[in-house]
């Protein structure tokens, strides 16, 4: 029988690689979906709070996770601090519908509603200024008011 040897180094690899493909096929799926969500469904995802929903998460807001025992594990687990933000690209027009892209693998699509409103979704590993570092696993779907820089 013959064994392997996984270094930290193999292993960081292979979890981005992993992360990079489970956030394609993520984005390809929500992308494929068609149909409006009634606002009663977008209303009933979000805990009107000020204080943090408390589920375990990195550097977890007010709202609450979806399936929150796996993803604030995941995100506990593969989550690190970095002084380092990440190289950003913007492809379209800051004012319109454009896709930023970040390495480490990271994509936030803005929709301009064109009513000063903006559908916004993201995956891959988001930087956190105020965490100062990469939290992942990430993925949103959010409405509002001015398109996501980073």
């Amino acid at each position: 029988m013959t064994f392997k040897t996984v270094t930290c180094k193999t292993v960081t690899r292979r979890a981005v690689i992993c992360g990079y493909v489970a956030a394609i096929v993520v984005a390809v799926g929500l992308a494929s979906a068609s149909g409006e969500r009634p606002p009663e469904a977008v209303a009933s995802e979000v805990v009107p709070s000020t204080k943090p929903a408390s589920q375990g998460c990195v550097n977890q807001g007010s709202d609450r996770r979806e399936l929150a025992p796996v993803v604030c594990w995941l995100q506990r687990h593969m989550s690190w601090k970095s002084e380092h933000e990440p190289h950003f690209a913007l492809l379209g027009k800051p004012n319109a519908t454009n896709l930023g892209l970040a390495w480490p693998p990271y994509a936030v699509f803005n929709l301009s509603e064109g009513n000063g409103h903006w559908r916004m979704f993201r995956i891959g590993f988001r930087y956190d200024r105020t965490w100062r570092g990469y939290i992942f696993p990430t993925i949103a779907a959010k409405q509002i008011s001015q398109p996501l820089r980073y």
